[in-house]
């Protein structure tokens, strides 16, 4: 099974979540002219937050995870990797390019594969998160993916 690189602008990505850019034309939430523009790009209420940092080095994934509960946010920080997703992994998995800060929805299953020597993520979830798994029958790796 081979499965392409996609870019995270493209529309296929919002089955997943979506981006954490300002949209054009977006309206800032505060701003002082000439000195900043603070936008909200995602809002979901939870009872806390926690901020994990990530260090990716694997470059196999031989299960998928899941939230049933609570969106997960991802942002680049370091070095480049691929985020596997899927609505129903039975059926199809996506690969996107992680290379912009994300947001990913309830119950959508996902890995990431470091595509190099090391990647750096910093991850926004809730405290209450919900781990589920899901074993794939192959392995994906680096040799499954092919990069656009």
């Amino acid at each position: 099974m081979s499965i392409k690189i996609l870019n995270i602008k493209g529309t296929t990505f919002n089955n997943f979540g979506k981006t954490l850019v300002p949209s054009i034309g977006a309206i800032p939430e505060v701003y002082e002219d000439n000195i900043f523009k603070f936008y909200v790009t995602f809002k979901e209420q939870a009872n806390s937050w926690q901020i994990g940092y990530l260090d990716q080095v694997g470059k196999k994934v031989e299960k998928l995870e899941c939230h049933p509960n609570t969106s997960e946010v991802f942002i680049p920080l370091s070095g480049v990797t691929a985020l596997l997703i899927s609505n129903d992994p039975q059926k199809d998995i996506f690969a996107f390019k992680l290379n912009e800060p994300i947001v990913i929805n309830k119950g959508v299953w996902h890995g990431v594969i470091s595509l190099t020597k090391s990647a750096k993520i910093l991850v926004v979830e809730s405290t209450d998160v919900i781990d589920q798994y899901y074993d794939l029958n192959v392995p994906i790796d680096n040799n499954n993916l092919i990069n656009l």
